[in-house]
């Protein structure tokens, strides 16, 4: 058979629809790029995440616009009270906000704890542990109240939240006002004497110089201007400026943050660790401007103040004399003028040194070293000299006993021996014209912190008995106090400043317990 029987014609296909045919079948759809693949067999997921998008592109702009309307009724109104309050109520808000936030930074994150070795030896105990419940009210005035303690206390109770806690437990009573009155109480303290101190804060604000200074406006126990040197002007700044940390005043305070920060910046504008100078004018200067260095550091945290604490402490104890005291001009050997008087400042600087937890090599050495000097000066009858080896002086008896208490001696003989003369012959003063202004600043103090001490409430409360009435009942009009007997470098300032700190001892620092 040939090829046409086997294939006939009319089942063949046409050459040309074949090809067509063939072509049809053989062409393939165009390929798929991966996006476009992965966008259909994901197209769920997809609309979810497009989705979820636009909702967290609206809520963003919903808290955008909360916290624009938040903030832009923030800023002039805190703590206000309803209607528009005005330019002044809304100026002494801003302060107390700043302050609170100030003080927010302040605080530290982890207990505060002080680094020279034998801090321990001087912790405090909180308010509830003072065995100071026997001190009943003496004076017959009104017991005070948070509405009756001279402050504006709204601003001030909102100002002082939580900012004990950033101070050492001895410091932490004055800035808390409730505990602050309630300690006046305890303590047999009165109204008349917060609004004393108050009166008196008012006076110095009053009569502070432009470069934030005091002493250049001074007089003397006559009335006279007096001749305000470098060194006049530096401690009585440094008088001052404890007074208002004493009532926990600070920088932003709404009465007396200006005056404050004044006083800062003055005490700072010249080098911390400059030499004291020949005479005995810069050994007095220079501790009570550390100390205020060291207190205004502990209770602001301003940086600057740290490094500067530091400088000037280390200069005291650098300048200590090889006899544990101080000398004048800081001197050395054993010929040079050393005396209880000057050894009393750098003590008390000492101790603000030693609050400020900041490390600084030797304190405690030269605090050892201080104390064995001070029962050096110490009498037969009890009281403490001028110098080893004299008689003592009822101006400086106080200034033994406080020495004493400060660092590991408030149990010891000699302190119980020194309050014991106190208030058997400086208690019982009544009349101002016989009260050493000098010598009661310590005294006051020395009473009060005994009250740490097993059975040593009763020199305090035999102390209190006259005390703030004799003190309060002679300020003046204007809220300085007058001359009263003498003692050297008696002024119009350095007066005012020794009455309020004593004023002040029912909360500046709380008694020691553990000596």
């Amino acid at each position: 058979m040939d090829q046409e029987e086997i294939y006939p014609e009319e089942n063949q296909i046409p050459q040309e629809e074949y090809i067509e045919e063939q072509q049809t079948v053989s062409v393939a759809p165009p390929l798929e790029g991966a996006f476009s693949k992965y966008m259909r067999e994901y197209r769920l997921l997809n609309s979810l995440l497009v989705s979820l998008l636009m909702l967290t592109v609206i809520m963003a702009s919903i808290w955008g616009m909360m916290m624009g309307l938040a903030l832009s009724g923030e800023g002039n109104s805190d703590f206000s009270d309803g209607g528009t309050a005005p330019a002044a109520q809304k100026q002494e808000k801003q302060k107390v906000v700043k302050l609170m936030q100030r003080q927010k930074k302040a605080q530290p994150t982890t207990q505060q704890t002080f680094r020279t070795t034998a801090i321990s030896d001087i912790t405090l105990p909180d308010f509830n542990e003072l065995d100071v419940k026997d001190l009943a009210p003496v004076v017959e005035a009104a017991a005070p109240t948070m509405s009756a303690a001279g402050m504006n206390n709204d601003k001030m109770t909102k100002a002082m939240a939580g900012i004990g806690l950033a101070l050492p437990k001895t410091m932490q009573q004055r800035c808390d006002p409730k505990k602050r009155i309630a300690r006046l109480k305890s303590g047999g303290g009165k109204t008349m004497t917060e609004t004393a101190i108050v009166k008196g804060l008012n006076w110095l604000k009053a009569t502070q110089s432009e470069d934030g200074s005091w002493g250049a406006k001074d007089k003397n126990e006559n009335g006279e201007p007096i001749k305000a040197d470098a060194h006049h002007k530096k401690a009585m700044t440094g008088m001052a400026l404890l007074c208002y940390l004493g009532h926990c005043e600070l920088q932003d305070s709404p009465d007396f943050g200006p005056t404050v920060q004044k006083a800062i910046s003055y005490i700072t504008s010249m080098p911390p660790d400059e030499p004291v100078g020949a005479g005995n004018r810069g050994s007095y200067s220079h501790p009570i401007r550390t100390y205020a260095l060291c207190e205004a550091y502990t209770m602001t945290k301003i940086k600057k103040l740290e490094v500067y604490a530091k400088r000037a402490a280390e200069l005291v104890i650098k300048g200590q004399n090889e006899n544990g005291g101080w000398a004048y001009a800081y001197g050395k050997g054993p010929a040079a003028h050393t005396d209880l008087s000057v050894a009393g400042w750098n003590i008390q600087a000492l101790k603000a040194a030693a609050y400020t937890g900041i490390e600084i090599s030797g304190l405690d050495e030269a605090m050892d070293k201080a104390i064995k000097y001070v029962k050096e000066c110490q009498d037969k009858a009890g009281k403490f000299a001028y110098q080893r080896g004299k008689g003592g002086k009822a101006s400086l008896t106080g200034t033994g006993v406080l020495s004493l208490q400060i660092w590991k001696n408030a149990k010891s003989e000699e302190a119980e021996k020194g309050l014991e003369w106190i208030v058997q012959n400086e208690a019982v003063i009544t009349e101002w014209s016989k009260v050493d202004v000098y010598g009661w600043y310590y005294n006051a103090q020395a009473c009060f912190q005994a009250t740490g001490v097993s059975g040593g409430s009763k020199f305090w409360k035999a102390w209190n008995k006259d005390f703030q009435k004799t003190v309060t009942s002679n300020q003046a009009a204007d809220g300085h106090w007058p001359h009263g007997n003498h003692f050297h470098g008696d002024s119009d300032v350095y007066r005012t400043t020794m009455a309020i700190l004593m004023l002040e001892v029912y909360y500046r620092y709380m008694p020691t317990t553990k000596v």
